[in-house]
């Protein structure tokens, strides 16, 4: 959407230098592509040369930076966190599809089912009985939304995304295209020579300001909750497990996959591709590396990496070792080699 410098500047509380405040910016670009009509930002002051060869119409930088090389026909926004300011520009320039308000006629919506004020419901999205959507939400085509489900206000379900019955989500929820909540949890007893299922009767609970990325899936709990803290973010492809508890402002990166009745606490992050095995909790701003395995408890703030996880810089320290070692294992090889000369020398030289 089309906006002065002048109102962008206003949004993001910065200082405005130079050019024309009236200038329509249409779009934002890097640094390094940015074009008369667009905006872009510099971080840190380290990177403030590249200001002479921009043909940028406006440019973030941070405040106190000096701005004699930039051109005259460039605005410059001076604020205390370029990074956050232009976050707050795009959200201006891009806001994304409005919330009509409109039910398609092509929506399946059961007369049981209540819908607040302003909520949108695209072609072929399914309502279950006694579900409850909250206000200005967006559920996109394809969505199937089962029975009880509760959806609090201003959240976005893009296509296909399912919550099975008695999921519910907090406000300002985000869900990806293909995720599927509350699908039975993966619980078998063997018994009689056959896996015997554990029926999954819990559900989800998902709390406020949480993004869920595309084609993840978070099982309902065998009895209880599997919950989601305010402010988590959850990435692609990740799986977590029945009855899983994740705190608040977690981050969780691609590809994660957690086991059953898992604890993982405030501020946790997994990096791509790590495994957390059941019953195991992660402390408080722990941090789980990419393709680590966690066996057991990590510890609050600790680090992890590798398999079975340990403490990074411990693996770290183990690693260089194995390397030294291998080093040392060569000259061994060829010491062993030699013996044989050697022994021979010695025994010669024994006889003398």
């Amino acid at each position: 959407m089309p906006i002065t410098i002048r109102e962008l500047a206003l949004a993001c509380d910065a200082q405005l230098v130079g050019d024309d405040p009236d200038t329509v910016i249409h779009a934002a670009a890097n640094t390094d592509e940015a074009r008369p009509g667009e905006i872009t930002f510099i971080a840190n002051a380290r990177h403030l040369a590249k200001l002479t060869g921009t043909t940028a119409s406006a440019v973030i930088i941070p405040k106190g930076s000096a701005t004699d090389g930039a051109p005259s026909t460039t605005a410059l926004l001076l604020v205390d966190d370029p990074e956050l300011a232009f976050m707050t520009c795009l959200l201006r320039l891009y806001p994304g599809n409005p919330v009509s308000g409109e039910i398609s006629a092509r929506a399946e919506v059961d007369p049981s089912a209540q819908i607040g004020v302003g909520a949108t419901i695209d072609a072929f999205a399914s309502i279950g009985a006694r579900a409850r959507i909250g206000e200005h939400c967006r559920i996109a085509a394809g969505c199937r939304i089962g029975e009880d489900v509760r959806i609090g206000d201003h959240c976005v379900l893009h296509p296909n995304v399912v919550l099975y019955d008695g999921v519910e989500l907090g406000d300002h929820v985000i869900i990806h295209a293909g995720t599927v909540i509350g699908s039975d949890g993966f619980g078998y007893k063997f018994r009689n020579g056959e896996h015997v299922k554990f029926p999954q009767v819990g559900s989800v609970v998902i709390g406020s300001n949480v993004e869920i990325g595309a084609n993840t899936c978070i099982d309902r709990a065998s009895l209880g909750v599997t919950r989601i803290g305010n402010g988590t973010k959850i990435d692609n492809q990740v799986h977590i497990a029945h009855n899983v508890q994740v705190g608040a402002h977690v981050l969780m990166c691609g590809q994660v996959g957690i086991g059953g009745s898992t604890a993982i606490e405030d501020y946790a992050v997994l990096a791509s591709q790590c495994g957390v095995s059941d019953h195991v909790r992660i402390g408080k701003q722990a941090m789980v590396l990419a393709q680590a395995g966690v066996t057991k408890d990590v510890a609050p703030k600790d680090q992890v990496m590798g398999f079975p996880a340990a403490n990074r810089r411990e693996a770290l320290q183990e690693m260089a070792a194995l390397r030294k070692l291998a080093s040392q294992q060569k000259a061994l090889d060829e010491l062993v080699k030699q013996w044989p000369q050697l022994k021979a020398m010695l025994a010669g030289a024994g006889n003398r």
